[in-house]
């Protein structure tokens, strides 16, 4: 079995493999001479290693780099790797997205959790504290999606047999809040691997930036939602739900419109919600006569 990981060193770096470039030179012979630790890059191969399992419980590394020569606490064979988990440390299972649940959709009156995941503090920029700070209260960030639906539409029956409703109204295709501040994903730009959510008004002003998230987790985010149907637009912000229900029971006094909403929820680990992320399927709506 192997296992492709990040060499995080010091909270904002990460080692990294050597290359030939690298060698040194002592007593007429040549050695891998380790490269210093450096800003860490998700998209590096010099900052990724393959843990190969040789003998039982040993193990030894290689680098994801076709050239590249792994630390020496990693290259050396057979080394043994012990694990211990602090008492206030605890991470529940995240198995990712469950399918089948997804497409069952949810009652109107219920919120369901149908996925889950944990983001390495590395991939989150948070403004405020510094980033060991940050590493000491939440080394992982827990990210949900949830469904639950939305009433866009209501009204009452004002009497004179009304068997029809049109319903036209302007639906937020989506909508963000950063420790409950109300944001804007800034998905059109990169900056340094991140993409920035930023406050409502501040234009592209770095003043106004409010959470960074790497483009890896952006990128997941936008693949799960454009898989069912939806598509991420910077431009059309909104779109116009327009349909007429028709009632084919006796008598009813209350119409409500709804349209699916499916949430991205990022907590730190104490438990408080940094962001959350919400994109309103209007291809998905229900309706509900009282």
């Amino acid at each position: 079995m192997t296992l492709v990981l990040f060499l995080v060193y010091l909270c904002s770096e990460a080692s990294a493999s050597s290359t030939e470039d690298d060698m040194g030179t002592c007593c007429c012979c040549t050695y891998i001479r380790d490269v210093k630790p450096r800003p860490l890059d998700p998209l590096d191969t010099f900052q990724q290693v393959e843990i190969i399992r040789k003998r039982r419980g040993s193990f030894t590394a290689a680098s994801v780099a076709e050239n590249g020569f792994p630390p020496t606490f990693l290259r050396r064979k057979y080394w043994q790797l012990h694990m211990q988990t602090p008492r206030h440390y605890h991470l529940d299972e995240a198995p990712g997205v469950n399918s089948s649940l997804r497409s069952q959709l949810p009652e109107l009156n219920m919120i369901v959790v149908v996925g889950k995941w944990y983001c390495p503090f590395m991939f989150v920029k948070e403004l405020e504290g510094k980033l060991k700070e940050q590493v000491k209260y939440s080394t992982f960030y827990e990210m949900r999606l949830e469904q639950r639906w939305d009433k866009v539409f209501e009204c009452d029956n004002v009497g004179n047999d009304m068997k029809m409703v049109s319903v036209d109204v302007f639906v937020k295709r989506e909508e963000a809040r950063v420790d409950g501040k109300e944001a804007i994903c800034d998905w059109g730009h990169v900056d340094d691997g991140v993409i920035w959510f930023r406050s409502c008004g501040k234009g592209e002003e770095e003043s106004g930036r409010l959470l960074g998230l790497s483009k890896l987790i952006m990128d997941r985010i936008r693949w799960e939602e454009e898989r069912v149907g939806f598509k991420v637009d910077e431009i059309e912000r909104q779109v116009n739900v327009k349909r007429t229900e028709e009632f084919d029971g006796k008598e009813w006094s209350k119409f409500g419109c709804y349209v699916l909403v499916e949430r991205f929820v990022l907590m730190r680990v104490n438990g408080t919600v940094l962001l959350t992320l919400d994109f309103k399927h209007t291809n998905q709506i229900r309706c509900k006569w009282e």
